[in-house]
């Protein structure tokens, strides 16, 4: 994915660079030229070539925009004395580039220690002031200048947690509660401040409120669910509590970053995420995010070395191996590797149910069902599981591929007791018995129940397709069959079962151009000689 997306943005610039050849001198040209290398070295990892390739270009030459990408790729990378110069060629282009003020703001912070305030200076045009307000609040505290305190009354949820934890910091703790309390009459979403707010609680020994949040935050959070609410009072800085003025500033760099994320600012959001961690590199809330901005702009590799760095003390950490996962299956990396993995830690924390169903997940998906059937089993009889029902889903697939019946539908239908209402065991109970010729009427109704709980996949909507074709209601399965295939059309079994509806119809010219569009869609099906058998005969009765 990740090469795809890149080798696409650097055709994109290709195209734009042909397209104005004729506006662009031989020198242009040359450092143009001098950019594609350079970045293709990037997406090879090609560092020797990436270093001679970057000293090549000019900086004073090179056009704005690819001056830009040039910018955040640094910045990406970490790369930050190539980041610091280009920002200052930046800023002579363009002196309201708000992306290369910021870069030197951190950079004048971290490395001249030297806390500059023409921040306020900043062109908000597509920027919100708010997070300006924000580190001003900070930065003039370092500067042991007065800090403007917004009034409660007025303050957003990113300007109240700011100034509470100042409030705090300052030693106030009757206002800070004042605006921490306001925070929690205001609807927000963000897990980070929810996190904030109960540290802050807890310091201010309000346990009442404190476990109310705690309880919010673990409701949706699988890694907070182990722990109880005394081990944050003996382990202070496990979710990175906002202790100094330098902690403070990585936060609005976060706040910043998530903004632009929500915003499908992806680049941005990354780009102000590498700050963020630049200045607090054991951030664990703007790793996460971080990632996610990664993943959204084919940076898989990248998001792999950084969760790999992750430790299993980590309180994030179950989210991270997750991510990282997920990721080897994105990139088409040898499953073996991360199931390798998986092992290792599986048997150095063997009370660790998550990680046995992860590695469970990945043996069924490499067709290691046994392997996987055992895990499942030792993950089923763990007292401490939530959705339990996903485990005995899983399990009744691996079982199904082992073609052991009896024992998948017995998994199966107790998933299905568990959770009623989910779509997808719904089908893959219904399916099995369509595929075994049992419970025809009985896998009907179920499957008319899951088109009403998911009626836009697929999948799910060729199973009713296919029941129907069964029961011999072959005008509604064509109609669900149809659909399936306008959902799917380059799926080879729906189009499959679609040219069988069509035959039984009487379309038969139809029906036989379905099937030649099996063949074309996949030359290797499965069913390719039965397919050929009714191009050429039709089907049989």
């Amino acid at each position: 994915m990740v090469q795809i997306i890149q080798i696409c943005k650097l055709f994109s610039f290709f195209l734009i660079f042909f397209l104005s050849s004729n506006l662009l001198n031989s020198n242009e040209r040359n450092q143009f030229g001098n950019y594609l290398s350079w970045s293709y070295a990037r997406l090879k990892g090609d560092l020797p070539k990436v270093g001679e390739y970057y000293s090549d270009i000019d900086f004073r030459i090179i056009s704005q925009p690819l001056l830009e990408e040039l910018f955040f790729e640094s910045v990406t990378f970490e790369d930050w004395e190539k980041a610091t110069e280009i920002s200052k060629v930046l800023k002579k282009k363009d002196s309201n580039n708000f992306s290369a003020d910021l870069y030197l703001f951190v950079n004048d912070f971290l490395v001249n220690n030297k806390i500059s305030e023409s921040i306020q200076n900043i062109d908000n045009q597509y920027f919100d002031i708010n997070f300006i307000k924000a580190l001003l609040l900070w930065t003039n505290k370092l500067n042991k200048k007065k800090s403007k305190v917004e009034s409660v009354e007025d303050c957003i949820p990113l300007i109240c947690i700011h100034t509470g934890i100042f409030l705090m910091q300052e030693g106030k703790k009757a206002k800070s509660k004042v605006y921490f309390d306001e925070l929690l009459k205001k609807n927000f979403s963000s897990h980070r401040i929810k996190e904030l707010l109960f540290l802050n609680f807890l310091e201010l020994k309000d346990e009442k409120t404190a476990s109310k949040i705690f309880d919010e935050l673990s409701l949706n959070d699988m890694n907070l669910k182990k722990y109880e609410i005394g081990h944050f009072k003996k382990n202070r800085n496990f979710l990175n509590p906002v202790l100094s003025e330098r902690d403070a500033i990585a936060e609005v760099f976060y706040n910043i970053s998530s903004w632009y994320y929500q915003k499908n600012l992806y680049k941005y959001s990354a780009f102000f995420g590498k700050l963020s961690l630049r200045i607090r590199p054991d951030f664990n809330a703007m790793k996460l995010l971080l990632v996610s901005a990664y993943e959204q702009l084919g940076f898989e590799e990248i998001s792999i070395k950084t969760v790999s760095k992750i430790k299993y003390n980590n309180p994030y950490f179950m989210k991270f191996l997750k991510i990282k996962t997920s990721l080897y299956e994105i990139i088409k990396r040898d499953d073996q590797e991360i199931i390798d993995e998986l092992k290792v830690l599986a048997k150095n924390f063997p009370e660790n149910w998550e990680i046995k169903l992860l590695l469970a997940d990945k043996l069924r998906a490499s067709e290691k069902y046994d392997e996987s059937i055992s895990l499942y089993s030792d993950v089923i009889k763990s007292d401490s599981i939530d959705d339990r029902w996903v485990v005995f889903y899983s399990r009744g697939i691996a079982y199904e591929r082992l073609n052991k019946w009896h024992d998948a539908e017995r998994d199966l239908k107790e998933a299905m007791r568990l959770e009623p209402n989910d779509p997808y065991v719904i089908n893959y109970l219904a399916y099995s018995w369509l595929d075994r010729n049992i419970n025809l009427n009985e896998a009907l109704d179920l499957l008319k129940k899951a088109v009403e709980l998911e009626p836009a996949d697929g999948y799910i909507m060729d199973s009713l397709g296919w029941a129907y074709y069964l029961t011999n209601a072959i005008d509604k399965s064509v109609y669900y069959l149809e659909k399936a295939v306008s959902f799917l059309p380059n799926d080879a079994t729906l189009n499959d079962h679609l040219g069988d509806a069509y035959w039984k119809l009487g379309r038969k010219e139809e029906a036989i151009s379905q099937w030649k569009r099996v063949l074309i869609i996949k030359p290797k099906y499965k069913k390719k000689k039965n397919v050929i058998d009714k191009i050429n005969n039709g089907l049989s009765k």
